[in-house]
């Protein structure tokens, strides 16, 4: 076999790409490279290194002399060969590649007349490239001229308005470089800035937000926007297509993408980006670092500066207006006032400060002049910065006046005029003003600059006065005719703003809005997401072939390697246990949201988490994956009825995410800051239909401005609404076992707040991000068939060059068996010894192969349907305490094995807190409790197991005898509770009554009841009498005794008590329910004798909790 080394430079100096010249190399004699392949380079790319590297000397020969051209030569310059640039070299065995790399010079031996070089692997590396660069910077683009400096790159850069917003959900918005993106789109998310959360009063028609203020907010219009939660622009941030992110960042790097799953194809540069589906469906939501948008204004084109504040110009010009320029009482000093400045378009104001009519702000000013005028927050809406102390306002303006007056007809050369602002408090003017004397007959522009006190609460409002000059009285008064063509009335920029939080006509810029990650941290989380191989294309380093594991050793084919094997070596055969961990963990970050945050306080894991405890007794430490990412929580939104929400709607095909900070008993808020969240959206919003109760008009979705009580700035989304989801829903409606999940596998989507509602139904999906794309591979590794063999083969040229490209792709057929290559150690290249190979036995059946499909319910028990004929089936453990260690199974069939299998955590309990109080201000509305208002709440050990006692709350009002009214907790949840399975619960409920209004009114009476609910194979029932029994009675002997049933369960299988009052009055109900909870033993379970462990003297072994020890 002949060895050659071949290296290429360019003939010139030159960056012609095709200017490139081969030069095969002398040897001195064969080289010794050893080369290793290793899978942990492809799995795990972020920690990749060099296959090979190695130090070789090079004889002083002709070819070698021209291509270092005699760089021994110290006196020579101008060479084309620079020490400091990485020249390609391959390295051939006859005409095949073996290793594909760089040459570098070391060293050259003059007596010894050899060049040393290294010549090591090729590491073009992605994660090295992409190396601290944070994520904003894949939207800076560095100077071609100077490197220090840096621009921004403005590709998906856009103008925060309402059409941009309703136009990202279908055709896209527009960028400022006026392309079209559907890559950025703005999800409806509730981040809290609202009184109350989104529901459906968000869908209201304009005119009913305005009547509801009217009428049950005491008039308070202004209010009623944030009270029915009415989605407003400002409030709204934007998220990003993270297949277009990440191109991006690639092509930043100096790389391409070749991947059916990512929908990426940089070789096919007529449609290099495509719809997969899914992959292309996920976007990333931006502005985690700030609770609103970031927005940009700039002062003047090309200036990078933010401006803060308003502006607003003139959509056309004034009517021309008459006034007096002489005054006949001969002192001079009344002031006329131009009355026609009507300074109506604004360009921007996010805060609101700006009217062109002062009669908006409800105050009055000079009489008969509805003017320019400013108005200082007393809370500014979107916690932008403004200048500390003092608002610089400049005005602009471009006046015509006419140089004849009337009636006398004589000429005017100029007119005195004093453009000035006043305070409306005292309507005293702000200073004394400016007087300017302005030119008749042509356009004159006026130009005045002052600070206005930002007193919160202030009113300013601006007059443009003329000063007329004295005359006799004969002379009698004399008018002039002005016309204002153009005025621009504006905020000036100041030191010490910054960028402005939710501006709208702002700039928006990805810049400034990207999470706070680097982006080799937001590549490794897809890498670890969907268990992608990234792998450099063999004939171009700077092509990645990405696919995920799955897809991956599917493309492989199978190589037959029994011939190959050096049986006169040892094979070895290990267990994986050095493979393994004790405890896999695949999981997102926990975050403050109120979902994530509740999920994670009540049961100690974050939503969505895939956990699988290895039982090896010989495994050590825990596996956690990498993420960046929070689970993306969408639920279905509530109906507003009355004054409050009030249930789910009657058509229920609206969820989203709520994403606010709400402690117990506190007002919710926004988070200042939060992880990033994934999510799928289709691409086409849903179409929404349905009427506000309140007063029977049909819905009209509208994204508000936030000054659209003065402009009436709305856009109307006619009805579309973008369904942002963690499923891969185009509509809403129950997930299926088909269903893709953007979490790691499924969990129950029931929530119960009060303000949210499961649309998503109770069927179980496996496709989490766990199954889909990581079981086949951990199988392998934890099948209790897993193998791991090490031995030696006698690999080829053509075998070693396979591992450039698909070699960790195949399956290799070694006497009976199919195997993966882990590593090739030593490899020597030109050699003819065998080498050490490690593989890893194939495993195609994955460990838990169920065949069942489950539907989860509210008692805890699952129902089965067979996932290929859909009927419904039985199960074994196979399918329950074997797939998820938190199930419970009870086998009701000794002979078969088949038996029931629960679930210990269906439900996540967010009851309410009181919010019935009408004397709180919206403002101050706390947020639900974390659980009901609890007085005792406590677990009782026995040597039985557990028993379970609590004391809670609940209320209702009654109007007649005929209608039996359901009690709830705190007003809102009628479901009180549901029984656990198999258990016995005693209720005993102490029942306060007081009439408001009727024929009785003042009386009262108490009453106490109790019953005895059990719950045995799964259905509720009650001990006793039908309604409970009625202990104790003490009332005014007006008082009707109520007709209780505290025996009642919903077609759910919820506990819900209802009451019946007395005819024509009103009755306000509160009752104490306290409850005590023991375990019921399963009259169809199968017995098994308990043997406990015992000390050396005989005695049982006791825990703390008073079990003991079983021997197993």
């Amino acid at each position: 076999m002949n060895v050659r080394l071949v290296a290429y430079r360019r003939e010139t100096t030159s960056d012609d790409t095709f200017d490139v010249e081969q030069y095969e190399l002398d040897l001195q004699e064969s080289p010794n490279v050893v080369v290793n392949y290793n899978w942990v380079d492809l799995k795990n790319p972020d920690q990749r290194k060099a296959s090979f590297s190695q130090t070789l000397k090079l004889p002083f020969s002709n070819a070698n002399n021209d291509f270092f051209e005699n760089y021994f030569d110290v006196n020579l310059d101008s060479l084309v060969y620079n020490a400091k640039t990485k020249f390609s070299a391959i390295l051939f065995i006859d005409s095949i590649p073996q290793l594909k790399g760089f040459i570098q010079l070391k060293s050259i031996y003059m007596n010894a007349r050899l060049y040393e070089v290294a010549l090591f692997g090729d590491t073009a590396d992605f994660f090295t490239d992409l190396k601290d660069n944070r994520l904003k910077d894949a939207f800076r683009i560095q100077d071609t001229t100077n490197p220090e400096l840096f621009i921004e790159d403005n590709q998906l850069d856009h103008i925060l308005t309402l059409p941009n917003i309703v136009a990202s959900w279908t055709t896209g918005l527009t960028t400022v470089a006026s392309t079209t993106t559907n890559d950025i789109m703005y999800p409806i998310i509730d981040y809290g800035h609202t009184t109350n959360p989104y529901s459906s009063a968000m869908f209201w028609t304009p005119a009913d937000v305005y009547s509801q203020g009217l009428n049950q907010l005491g008039g308070n219009v202004t209010d009623a926007f944030n009270y029915y939660g009415m989605v407003q622009a400002s409030n709204l941030k934007p998220a990003i297509r993270i297949q277009r992110l990440l191109h991006i960042i690639a092509q930043k790097a100096g790389y391409q993408i070749k991947s059916t799953f990512l929908g990426i194809d940089d070789t096919n540069a007529s449609t290099p980006i495509t719809d997969t589906q899914f992959f292309s469906r996920m976007f990333m939501t931006l502005s985690t670092e700030h609770s609103r948008v970031q927005t940009l204004f700039n002062t003047s084109a090309g200036s990078e500066a933010p401006f803060i504040g308003f502006q607003a110009n003139m959509s056309s010009a004034s009517p021309a207006t008459t006034f007096p320029v002489t005054d006949p009482s001969g002192i001079g000093l009344v002031e006329s006032v131009f009355s026609n400045l009507d300074v109506d378009n604004e360009v921007f104001d996010p805060n609101g400060l700006y009217n062109n009519q002062l009669s908006d702000w409800g105050v009055g000013g000079i009489t008969g002049v509805d003017t320019p005028s400013i108005k200082i927050p007393v809370d500014i809406t979107d916690n932008t910065l403004l200048p500390t102390g003092t608002i610089t306002v400049k005005v602009t303006l471009t006046i015509n006046i006419n140089d004849t007056i009337s009636p006398s007809g004589g000429n005017l050369s100029v007119v005195t005029l004093r453009p000035r602002w006043y305070n409306q408090t005292t309507n005293e003017p702000v200073g004394y003003g400016f007087q300017q004397n302005v030119s008749t007959g042509s356009n004159q522009t006026i130009e005045v600059t002052q600070e206005l006190q930002a007193t919160p609460g202030t009113i300013y409002y601006f007059l443009l006065e003329c000063l007329p000059f004295p005359v006799n009285p004969q002379t009698g008064t004399q008018n002039a005719t002005a016309t204002i063509s153009a005025c621009t009335i504006e905020t000036e920029q100041t030191d010490n703003v910054g960028l402005m939080s939710g501006g709208l006509n702002g700039e928006v810029q990805m810049y400034h809005n990207m999470p706070d990650m680097t982006q080799a941290d937001f590549v490794k989380d897809l890498v670890n997401r969907f268990n992608l191989i990234i792998q450099t294309h063999p004939d171009n380093e700077k092509l990645l072939l990405i696919e995920p594991y799955q897809d991956y050793i599917n493309a492989g084919t199978t190589q037959y390697w029994t011939d190959k094997l050096d049986v006169s070596k040892e094979q070895v055969i290990k267990p994986t246990n050095e493979l393994q961990s004790k405890i896999l963990r695949f999981g997102d970050l926990e975050d403050e949201d109120i979902l994530n945050k509740r999920y994670k306080d009540i049961y100690n894991t974050v939503y969505g988490t895939y956990v699988e405890n290895n039982r090896n007794d010989f495994a050590n430490n825990e596996f956690n994956n990498f993420s960046v990412f929070a689970p993306f929580i969408a639920q279905g939104i509530g109906q507003w009825s009355g004054n409050t929400i009030n249930g789910a709607l009657p058509n229920p095909n609206v969820a989203i995410a709520y994403l606010f900070k709400a402690e117990q008993g506190e007002p919710r808020s926004p988070l200042e800051t939060m992880k990033p969240r994934l999510f799928y959206y289709s691409g086409t919003p849903i179409d929404i239909t349905g009427t506000n109760p309140n007063t029977g008009n049909a819905f009209d979705f509208n994204i508000y401005s936030n000054q659209f009580l003065q402009t009436g700035d709305a856009t109307t989304t006619n009805n579309k609404f973008p369904l942002c989801l963690q499923y891969n829903l185009d509509t809403l409606g129950s997930i299926t076992a088909d269903t893709k999940l953007l979490n790691w596998t499924w969990y129950s989507p029931n929530f119960n707040t009060g303000f949210t509602f499961n649309y998503f139904g109770m069927t179980y999906s496996e496709h989490g991000f766990y199954t889909d794309y990581w079981s086949q591979y951990i199988n392998e590794i934890y099948s209790d068939e897993a193998r791991i063999m090490e031995c030696y083969l006698n690999l080829d040229a053509i075998d070693i060059r396979s591992f450039a490209g698909t070699g960790f792709q195949n399956v290799y057929f070694i006497k009976n068996t199919l195997w993966r290559v882990i590593s090739i150690n030593n490899y020597l290249v030109g050699g003819n010894k065998s080498t050490k190979v490690t593989l890893l036995k194939v495993i195609e059946k994955l460990t838990n192969d169920c065949g069942a499909i489950p539907t989860f319910t509210n008692t805890g028990l699952m129902t089965w349907v067979d996932a290929g004929t859909g009927a419904s089936t039985t199960i074994t453990n196979s399918c329950c305490e074997e797939v998820n260690d938190s199930w419970t199974f009870v086998q009701t069939n000794a002979s078969t094995g088949v038996g029931d299998c629960y679930t210990n955590a269906v439900t996540t309990d967010f009851t309410f807190g009181d919010n019935e109080n009408t004397n709180i201000p919206p403002e101050q509305v706390p947020m639900p409790s974390l659980m009901p208002n609890l007085q005792t709440n406590y677990n009782i050990i026995t040597t039985n197991g557990n028993a379970y006692t609590t004391t809670f709350y609940m209320q209702s009002t009654t109007l007649n005898s005929t209608d039996s009214i359901d009690f709830s907790y705190n007003a809102m949840q009628t479901q009180i509770m549901s029984l656990s399975v198999l258990s016995m619960n005693y209720v005993k409920v102490s029942l306060l009554g007081s009439i408001m209004s009727g024929t009785n009114s003042g009386k009262c009476g108490y009453f106490e009841y109790d019953t005895v609910l059990v719950n045995r194979d799964n259905s509720n029932s009650q001990v006793g009498s039908s309604g409970g029994d009625l202990l104790k009675t003490n009332k005014d002997s007006a008082f009707t005794t109520p007709a209780v049933n505290i025996t009642t369960f919903d077609n759910r299988g919820f506990w819900t008590p209802v009451i019946r009052g007395n005819a024509n009055e009103r009755v306000h109900w509160v009752a104490k329910v306290e409850l005590i909870r023991q375990p019921l033993g399963d009259p169809d379970a199968v017995i098994v004798p308990t043997v406990r462990a015992i000390y050396q003297n005989a005695e049982n072994i006791l825990f703390q909790d008073l079990d003991y020890l079983i021997w197993n």
